[in-house]
């Protein structure tokens, strides 16, 4: 039973001709009560030792808690640096990238416009060659009609037909076009 209450609120001890307490009942009832009390010192005991456990197993888990923190955070300033560094470098290695790319296009811009400058000389050339043929061709005609057109001499085979000039003129006048029309 224990000291509560309850326990001392069913303590009735019999008074003996109304004057003098039963000597049994008491001694019993001090030697109940005095079991009870070491039993509660026992308890008492094993407590504060349970305490003491808990209290040093709160402060490792408190020292441990605060190295973590603390890890934690160096861990984090590790990172940022780290990442701070890794995006520096992404950033330099992208410059480097667009400035390659940037002189490959001027490079690449360099040469079209060689090509077609050549091109166009080569072209201009060969509208230059073929206005002087044609030239000539139209000089021959208006001093000779059709009838008194000399017959084709043996040196002519190398030399262009009037259907020939037209086509290779209209080829070039194409392709000319085309490469104006490209390069606008």
């Amino acid at each position: 039973m224990a000291l509560d209450k309850a326990y001392f609120d069913a303590v009735h001890i019999d008074v003996v001709k109304k004057k003098y307490y039963n000597a049994n009942k008491v001694n019993a009832l001090l030697e109940d009560i005095r079991g009870q009390a070491e039993a509660l010192e026992a308890e008492n005991s094993t407590l504060k030792a349970q305490l003491g456990e808990l209290i040093q197993r709160r402060d490792e888990i408190g020292d441990t808690l605060l190295t973590a923190q603390a890890a934690a955070r160096d861990i984090i300033g590790k990172a940022k640096v780290q990442a701070g560094r890794i995006l520096a470098d992404a950033q330099r290695q992208r410059e480097e990238i667009l400035s390659g790319a940037a002189d490959q296009q001027e490079y690449a811009v360099a040469c079209v416009e060689r090509a077609f400058d050549m091109l166009k000389r080569q072209q201009q050339e060969n509208i230059n060659a073929l206005n002087g043929l044609w030239q000539e061709f139209l000089c021959g005609l208006g001093t000779e009609s059709p009838a008194e057109a000399p017959e084709k001499q043996p040196g002519d085979e190398g030399k262009p037909r009037i259907g020939e000039l037209e086509t290779t003129v209209n080829n070039i006048a194409k392709e000319l076009a085309e490469i104006m029309g490209a390069a606008e």
